[in-house]
């Protein structure tokens, strides 16, 4: 169990800290407005301190709180990295910053994170960007993650209306070598939750059904056509919003050769996006205006992204690309809750700084023999790296005879044995010091240390 202290109540220290605190967590919350920690009290349960992040004898306090990190995670980059360098300097032992500014990055000239003592830099727009670029490089997924240094994937498709084995059970199914069935996530009806299904061979695969796939990556995009999800190369994307996650996408696509127009209705805004992008083509005006999407012939581009603050407005923009034509949709989502209903409504794909950033601090954090990779449709599963020690009474049983011993809700997919990267199936067997890729429930994690 971890002890955390989080300096601010913005919308990624509220999430994070909402994660921490569903695993049992122990987690301390500061911001300077009282307003923030009072909103956030009725949803979240952490302790609160009013103050200021780089208040050095509010920090000092804390230590009486024996924590193990702290998170700066504010919107001024100024203020966290004041936070962890002030956090080290009295005796915190790891800390994380948040950072806008992709220069504190480069190393080239300076190392900030000597100079400040951050053990990690985390930037949300940063992330999502490369969230967004790992979808576009399989389009079709509704959801992409890498493991085991690029060896696994884990890709969430939709599966198609034309599919035509929904009477078929998994187990009479032919899958390409090297890949499994990880969760099918299924919308029964209109009114209710859609349901998190971790599969077993009597399940079926129904249209409609997002299903998550893990496997060997060179054989997920040959998985993903097996249920109908072709590849589409993208040459001309359309960008809505100049804020600084399209500036950090814009940037990932321009080394590919992607060309890039970028809508924003901010007239200041488009000319710092101008200087920052040389090769991409900036247009002032308003992505509402559903005749100028006509006439800028949006609905020609191979991929819209919309990427205001605002869900309702994403919603809207992404709406309107599909009536003028726009056959791939992304858009950033702030409320996770929205997800679903974005789904429905035909918008292919849907990030979130918040989220893309707490699940990678948590992955940082959560160290041992039980580690966090990524969190699944709000923590209803998750994908766990697990270290095996030479004291499990699993070791030298084959998978398949483990049922009795693992909760219904738990799969293993992958076992790594002295850097070779296994898909898991009934034959394989674990051994000690072999690292494994689970998918979970997040309530087993403690019959899971026992177990491994």
């Amino acid at each position: 169990m971890l002890n955390v202290v989080i300096v601010g109540a913005g919308e990624v220290g509220c999430h994070i800290a909402s994660v921490l605190s569903a695993q049992d967590h122990n987690v301390i919350l500061i911001d300077t407005q009282g307003k923030k920690l009072e909103q956030a009290a009725a949803t979240i349960d952490v302790a609160f301190r009013e103050g200021s992040g780089t208040d050095w004898q509010l920090l000092d306090d804390l230590l009486e709180f024996s924590p193990h990190f702290l998170l700066a995670m504010t919107s001024d980059d100024h203020t966290n990295l004041v936070a962890c360098s002030i956090a080290k300097q009295l005796g915190y032992p790891r800390t994380i910053a948040r950072v806008k500014d992709n220069r504190y990055l480069n190393r080239t000239r300076l190392d900030f994170a000597r100079l400040f003592h951050v053990d990690h830099f985390m930037g949300p727009e940063l992330i999502v960007a490369n969230d967004i670029l790992k979808y576009m490089l399989s389009p079709g997924s509704l959801a992409i993650e890498m493991f085991a240094h690029g060896a696994i994937q884990l890709r969430t498709i939709s599966i198609p209306d034309s599919w035509p084995n929904a009477h078929v059970p998994l187990r009479d199914l032919r899958f390409p070598e090297g890949l499994m069935i990880g969760l099918i996530r299924r919308q029964v009806s209109s009114d209710q939750e859609p349901l998190t299904l971790f599969p077993h061979g009597y399940d079926l695969i129904l249209p409609g059904d997002e299903v998550t796939l893990i496997g060997e990556t060179d054989v997920l995009k040959t998985g993903a056509e097996y249920f109908g999800a072709m590849h589409k190369i993208i040459d001309n994307v359309v960008i809505v919003g100049g804020a600084l996650t399209s500036l950090n996408l814009a940037k990932l696509l321009e080394h590919r050769g992607i060309n890039i127009r970028i809508i924003e209705k901010d007239y200041e805004r488009c000319c710092w996006l101008a200087d920052l992008l040389p090769k991409c083509t900036i247009i002032h005006r308003d992505a509402t205006d559903i005749e100028f999407l006509r006439s800028e012939k949006v609905g020609h581009a191979d991929l819209l992204i919309v990427c205001t603050s605002n869900d309702e407005l994403n919603l809207m923009i992404g709406l309107l690309g599909k009536e003028v034509g726009c056959k791939d949709t992304i858009a950033l989502l702030t409320n996770a809750s929205y997800g679903s209903m974005f789904t429905q409504l035909g918008i292919n794909f849907t990030a979130s700084p918040r989220l893309s950033a707490a699940h990678h601090i948590v992955s940082l954090m959560l160290s041992g023999s039980v580690s966090s990779l990524v969190s699944l449709y709000e923590n209803a599963a998750e994908i766990m790296e697990i270290n095996v020690s030479p004291n499990s009474p699993i070791i030298g049983v084959p998978l398949a005879e483990l049922g009795p011993m693992l909760p219904t809700d738990f799969l293993i997919a992958a076992i790594q044995n002295r850097g070779h990267v296994m898909i898991a199936n009934g034959n394989r067997m674990i051994s000690p010091g072999d690292t494994v890729i689970v998918l979970t429930h997040p309530k087993h994690v403690k019959q899971l240390e026992k177990l491994f």
